[in-house]
């Protein structure tokens, strides 16, 4: 297979990643942070110590108002763009501090992440677990492992002007049609919360949490001993409702100009 086939579609898989993971949590820092702090606010539970699965089957330590955490939960989206889909994010379980979620698209592609819950914080790709994100469809696979991980994505609590970062790096392999690439992905994320603001989509209208993020995407692949880089830079909206989660996000940059709605919802 030519390289400026491979590349591309290289490109586009690590977008839907990248992309995906923006509209998600926080959490857990890698093993060489120093360790976070206890906890003294009136929820009792520490960073450390994360209280038990309800039995609705939902965990205090991912208890964020703008992302329902509760296994059985799903939400159906529609992107418009480049790459129209459809695509259906489920939270398969939860845990005492974390979760695990799959996105399955239309087009036969699933993504599949554990993720880590502290505070209401929760942090995509979780490095614990080695494995932190895998992508398969038809004739290719992606193999990633989360090799540095600080920030937070979506934070516990967010109020106008707050702002807040993160930064995963990635390694592992995309293989395309049994040929095996080495590949990374380094994604810078900032973030500013806006405000509340009516926004209106298939599944209805409702008052959520805007906040803009701004992404840049060091890609890097290898094959047949040569190093091919490229870089993407993206920004998107992202609209959030209490007790409902991800509405809509508007992404742009790069050709990658795309929408994501929220077109039904089931939260137990």
């Amino acid at each position: 297979m030519k390289i400026n086939k491979i590349a591309p579609l290289l490109t586009v898989t690590v977008l839907v990643i990248a992309t995906l993971a923006c509209n998600l949590g926080a959490g857990k820092a890698p093993a060489n942070e120093t360790p976070a702090q206890e906890d003294t606010s009136s929820s009792g539970t520490t960073a450390t110590e994360a209280p038990a699965v309800g039995n609705d089957g939902s965990s205090g330590a991912c208890d964020n108002p703008l992302l329902p955490i509760k296994a059985g939960a799903s939400w159906t989206y529609k992107i418009t763009g480049p790459v129209p889909d459809t695509f259906t994010r489920a939270i398969l379980a939860v845990n005492a501090d974390g979760f695990t979620d799959k996105d399955s698209f239309g087009s036969g592609v699933t993504r599949e992440s554990q993720w880590k819950c502290e505070n209401g914080n929760l942090i995509a790709l979780n490095p614990d677990n080695g494995t932190s994100s895998s992508i398969n469809a038809e004739g290719v696979s992606l193999d990633f492992q989360t090799v540095e991980l600080t920030g937070v994505t979506l934070p516990a609590v967010m109020n106008p002007g707050d702002s807040w970062s993160q930064f995963i790096s990635l390694a592992g392999t995309e293989t395309i049609n049994d040929q095996v690439i080495p590949a990374t992905n380094q994604t810078t994320t900032s973030c500013t919360a806006v405000g509340v603001e009516s926004v209106t989509v298939e599944a209805g209208t409702f008052d959520a949490m805007r906040f803009d993020c701004q992404t840049v995407i060091n890609i890097l692949i290898t094959m047949n001993g040569s190093d091919i880089p490229a870089t993407l830079n993206l920004n998107s909206s992202n609209w959030h409702a209490e007790n409902i989660g991800l509405i809509k996000t508007v992404s742009t940059g790069d050709a990658y100009d795309s929408t994501v709605e929220l077109i039904s919802y089931s939260i137990p």
